[in-house]
């Protein structure tokens, strides 16, 4: 593993990002030595065990779009209340990609398709309404029909309801993660007639249905702010929210949310930078957290489309990137560098294929491959990728371009990538990879029957990885890890995916609050804050 030091080039390629100023958890910097902040959640020194009448103000970095999910709307602010004001039948645990058991009691494996579902007994909504087997299959069927991920490969047509407290969930056929896939914060539970009641699906996206989450929205303010509140019924008597109303604020500028933070207008921010974080380090009236996640950010050479079809030189280009360097630029030496596809954290299917997990980076190695591919004389690439992703994708520039491949950068907002994407109009691109999708979504990506439906991916069309794929979705646990192992030994043995570096996520908070916690697809978790004890 070559952790090379940042060539004056690369140090250009910093000025410039800095410039840029990227979005969400990503930032800009340099000393890949130094790590000024501790990479981990705050600490609490106990759970919370009081309930109050108090109110907390927290800011995201958008407006949510919407405050249910049944239509299928699911962008990360809408997540974030989805997570808060519904409850699912179990919980995503990140740490180790498990499952706790939360609406459900239990669950057991009828068949490789179908699961008998237990619900706990004295569940209810937030008007003492009870959640039944019903509203679990009506739930399904509304998000499936709304095309939610979530949901996909559900028959829901012989998907059954037994009594008020079990169901049978069909599948059209095996999906490995199928449980986890059930914990997504858009698979909150609720009935026909609470949606009824306030309009239909159409409206509940704005009007709150009544509940089985932990908090309620009973104000939506456009533009303004969101007020939730604490939902007394809430089937966990261990669960104990300290606030009773949480207002949700928004400001798109990462500045903004800090210098709230600091005046005290509000006492918890998401999606600050990392670099804000280390600039932090030293105030007294805001504290940062960055927390590591299971997510990866990955390369993907197309490998059907374009010059990248051949695997000459997308080995050649492996060798020209930097990983080590694109994760102390954008992790400002934190963090960790990424394999690509399996996340590390997934200790069951996850294996090293290259040495220390890195893909080698060797500069002068790649373009001795280029001139015997018969590259020597250059070419040009066309690379795609979302704004947010425009820092890694310029040092990869400029490393093709000391190497004579000219490489053309397109930044796109997710609604125009989302097409290019899948239809794969790129030579190369930058994605990601998590533990929080697990089976179904991570395979999407390199399956060749779905190559052209999903987005993004290294498009591989090849027959050899659908033999694979049909073994890796195996409902045999040892035949689907050996498939998954197979698979990343395919991926990187034609170097279609170069792993970049994980994903970190930070938040601000005022010195006093604790419970600063991520959930699943690292969104921010508003439903634990409290003060220090």
């Amino acid at each position: 593993m070559n952790y090379s030091v940042f060539t004056k080039s690369v140090m250009l390629i910093l000025v410039l990002v800095m410039v840029f100023s990227m979005t969400a958890c990503s930032s800009n910097g340099s000393d890949s030595g130094t790590k000024p902040v501790e990479t981990a959640a705050p600490a609490d020194e106990k759970p919370n065990t009081v309930k109050t009448d108090e109110t907390i103000t927290v800011m995201l970095s958008a407006e949510p779009t919407a405050i249910v999910a049944l239509t299928g709307i699911t962008d990360q602010e809408a997540c974030v209340i989805e997570y808060a004001n519904s409850a699912r039948l179990w919980e995503f645990n990140p740490r180790d990609a498990s499952i706790e058991m939360s609406l459900a009691e239990k669950y057991e494996s009828i068949d490789e398709t179908h699961y008998r579902i237990t619900l706990k007994e004295g569940i209810h909504y937030s008007d003492g309404t009870p959640v039944t087997a019903e509203d679990v299959r009506w739930t399904i069927a509304t998000s499936s029909a709304a095309g939610q991920d979530w949901a996909k490969f559900i028959d829901v047509e012989n998907t059954k309801v037994e009594d008020e407290r079990h169901l049978v969930i069909a599948y059209e056929r095996y999906v490995p993660g199928w449980d986890v896939a059930l914990a997504e914060s858009a698979a909150g539970i609720y009935s026909e007639a609470a949606v009824n009641a306030v309009g239909g699906l159409t409206a509940a996206e704005r009007n709150q249905p009544v509940s089985c989450g932990r908090y309620s929205v009973t104000e939506w303010k456009t533009g303004e702010y969101m007020l939730l509140e604490r939902n007394e019924n809430y089937w966990d008597p261990e669960y104990f929210g300290y606030y009773k109303y949480i207002k949700v604020m928004w400001a798109s500028d990462s500045a903004t949310r800090v210098l709230a933070i600091k005046s005290g207008d509000v006492q918890v921010a998401n999606t600050i930078s990392i670099s804000e974080s280390v600039n932090m380090k030293n105030e007294t009236n805001v504290k940062t957290t960055i927390v590591p996640t299971s997510t990866t950010f990955n390369v993907y050479f197309n490998n059907t489309n374009g010059p990248f079809a051949d695997p000459k030189l997308r080995e050649a280009c492996s060798y020209l990137i930097d990983s080590a360097g694109i994760n102390a630029l954008v992790n400002m030496g934190m963090g960790e560098v990424a394999q690509g596809f399996v996340p590390k954290q997934n200790v069951e299917y996850y294996h090293e294929f290259y040495e220390g997990g890195v893909n080698p980076y060797d500069p002068e190695k790649g373009k001795q491959l280029l001139k015997d591919a018969g590259y020597g004389d250059g070419l040009t690439v066309e690379c795609v990728i979302l704004k947010a992703n425009l820092a890694p994708a310029t040092v990869i520039q400029e490393a093709f371009r000391n190497a004579g491949i000219t490489m053309n950068i397109t930044t796109l907002e997710p609604a125009n990538f989302v097409p290019e994407a899948r239809a794969g109009n790129y030579d190369i691109s930058i994605g990601t990879n998590s533990n929080g999708f697990l089976s179904p979504d991570n395979f999407k990506l390199v399956d060749p029957d779905q190559a052209f439906s999903t987005i993004g991916g290294p498009k591989i069309t090849d027959p050899a990885m659908t033999e694979i794929i049909n073994r890796a979705m195996s409902f045999d646990r040892a035949a689907a890890k050996q498939g998954w192992s197979d698979c990343i030994d395919y991926l990187f043995t034609n170097h279609s995916v170069v792993g970049l570096y994980h994903k970190l996520v930070c938040a601000a908070y005022s010195p006093d609050i604790t419970g600063v916690s991520f959930i699943k697809r690292d969104y921010l978790n508003i439903t634990e804050l409290h003060p220090v004890s």
